[in-house]
């Protein structure tokens, strides 16, 4: 995965909200030199025992900032600990923002002080191609948003994670401005437990939810079996079991696969978007390995 950081101007703010931005930089960077100095003196720290005026999720982007600055340090990539300056940008984490389409714009929202506020940006190419797929909180696509200030003018700097350099250069620039003229229907598929698959089409809202219940109990089955039988030292019938197991869930995830692309098949000229599978938690490693077979080989024509 290549990591893109696109900057975005914010359309001029009220005087009120370039008054509280300023303000919360300052809270911010007062913030992460007094994290820095604590966890120095080998205290522990939360959001909850750090006593200035910002919302805990971003009190708690200053506590991991101060700690890298320290682990930097540490692990000789800086020589010294940084004193933050008022102008640090303000870091937002990915639960707490999104791109808004109203009217034909875009906006940019994000938590703040004064709550989660839906502000206009400058659009720029970078806007067009990237903000369509800001909308929806899907892991891996978007990073942590930093808030940034040059003289009178605010920016929003965004990481956004692509497949590669190349799958926003030329040879995909027909796909997406189609897309963008809507000759091109995008289907959304989140991956999760409690529901296995959720598949979305933004435009119309409809959904449609595949339950993880049953892979959950077929899964304890099997590994109950196995260690009844490992106890009996029973191994070549461990084997056949897990041969069932592997060809339960491949039939599984045929009808799963099928279940989506029938969903797609609803509308005109459908595309299967699918979130990215690399930074999933490691207690979902089980429930990944088996979805990973079937949802790169997905496709429509």
């Amino acid at each position: 995965m290549a990591t893109k950081t696109i900057l975005v101007k914010l359309k001029k703010p009220t005087k009120k909200k370039h008054k509280q931005f300023i303000y919360e930089q300052t809270e911010f960077s007062d913030c992460v030199n007094h994290c820095v100095e604590r966890l120095q003196n080998g205290e522990k720290i939360s959001s909850k025992n750090v006593p200035f005026n910002l919302k805990s999720a971003i009190r708690n982007e200053a506590i991991r900032r101060a700690k890298k600055a320290i682990s930097d340090y540490k692990k000789g990539r800086a020589t010294t600990i940084p004193v933050f300056k008022k102008s640090l940008g303000v870091k937002i984490n990915n639960q707490n923002w999104n791109s808004i389409e109203k009217n034909g714009r875009w906006y940019i929202a994000f938590t703040s002080n004064m709550g989660k506020k839906a502000l206009p940006v400058v659009e720029t190419k970078d806007v067009q191609t990237f903000f369509p797929f800001l909308t929806q909180k899907r892991k891996g696509f978007r990073g942590t948003m930093e808030l940034l200030r040059k003289g009178k003018h605010w920016y929003v700097a965004i990481p956004i994670q692509i497949s590669s350099e190349l799958d926003f250069g030329k040879k995909h620039k027909r796909i997406f401005e189609n897309m963008k003229r809507r000759k091109y229907t995008s289907i959304g598929v989140d991956l999760g437990l409690r529901h296995i698959a959720v598949v979305s089409e933004p435009l119309s809202g409809k959904r449609q939810f595949f339950s993880g219940k049953e892979v959950g109990y077929m899964r304890r089955h099997f590994r109950s079996i196995r260690r009844s039988l490992g106890k009996a030292k029973a191994l070549r019938v461990i084997k056949r079991i897990g041969r069932k197991e592997r060809q339960w869930m491949k039939d599984y995830n045929r009808k799963l696969a099928k279940g989506i692309v029938d969903f797609a098949l609803q509308f005109d000229n459908p595309i299967i978007k699918t979130e990215a599978l690399d930074d999933i938690r490691k207690t979902c490693r089980s429930i990944k390995e088996q979805i990973k077979p079937f949802i790169r080989g997905l496709s429509i024509n």
